[in-house]
């Protein structure tokens, strides 16, 4: 290809991407690579290249198309995009986290390609007998000389400064553990009876790895008033969103009044483990 045939190219490409169609192309592709390159090279020079953008202008961007593109130059259709964006941003965050799906890396890709493909076809649907494309010019218009007015050199200013505190909150930011550990008993517990010298009560532990990646998970299992029995580990790898259930038989065979206690360990590969909690249940 010679450099006037790439020059072509280019400049076709150019006038595509100034029409509806080619717009909404640009939204939804890269949308659909931005969030492949997250899932797939997260923490990479190229996550920050394309989730950017991705994060703090194409949302907006979108919403513009949708709702402020007649009647706006293209630098408030820029400062727009900025600033709807990160509003955008924190309103999908406040919705995962008021709502059981919960607020963690998948849900916040997942919610803003969803966000975004909607709003893309949303605008497709209000717009679809549009004849106008948009940055056409007619032959008798007169094209102004671009000029960059301080008040939206201002506003742009403003929007990326906000924009940089909230991808910093965002990357530094954990998001809360959704681990659980809960007891619960089979028939035979009949927690609320007298029980007989000699019976069995079986207890069931269910834990929950709600961490963001795999970890290992160490239960101790012992008796609070009696000594002989001793102390019984239970050690599980668990990845992220597992769930195990665990049955611990104790024979009752002292009289008197028990105590069935379970702690928790949680370990992450190359930290120090910790007590995540204690459960407990008097008989």
């Amino acid at each position: 290809m010679t450099l006037e045939e790439g020059a072509d190219a280019l400049s076709k490409v150019v006038g595509f991407l100034e029409t509806h169609n080619g717009q909404r192309l640009a939204i939804a592709l890269f949308s659909i690579v931005a969030t492949l390159v997250l899932v797939l090279l997260p923490g990479t020079a190229a996550a920050f290249a394309f989730g950017l953008p991705y994060m703090f202008f194409v949302p907006g961007f979108a919403v513009v198309r949708l709702f402020f593109w007649k009647g706006t130059t293209l630098e408030a259709r820029f400062v727009l995009s900025l600033g709807i964006s990160v509003l955008v941003i924190i309103f999908l965050g406040l919705f995962l986290v008021l709502t059981p799906i919960g607020l963690d890396s998948n849900t916040t890709r997942g919610s803003l390609i969803l966000f975004a493909l909607a709003a893309v076809a949303a605008e497709m649907v209000k717009n679809r007998n549009a004849e106008e494309e948009p940055g056409k010019k007619t032959r008798t218009e007169k094209v102004e000389p671009f000029k960059f007015d301080k008040v939206v050199a201002a506003m742009l200013g403003t929007a990326l400064v906000v924009s940089g505190i909230c991808l910093a909150l965002i990357i530094t930011a954990e998001y809360p553990s959704r681990t659980y550990f809960a007891m619960t008993e089979d028939d035979s517990a009949k927690i609320n009876s007298t029980r007989v010298l000699g019976s069995n009560i079986t207890l069931t532990i269910e834990m929950h790895n709600g961490e963001d990646g795999p970890r290992e998970f160490s239960m101790a299992a012992y008796c609070w008033n009696d000594t002989h029995w001793g102390t019984r580990w239970y050690n599980f790898t668990m990845d992220e969103g597992e769930t195990q259930f665990v049955n611990v038989t104790f024979a009752l065979d002292q009289p008197g009044v028990w105590r069935f206690d379970f702690d928790l360990y949680i370990q992450e590969e190359g930290q120090e483990r910790y007590l995540y909690g204690n459960l407990h249940l008097w008989l």
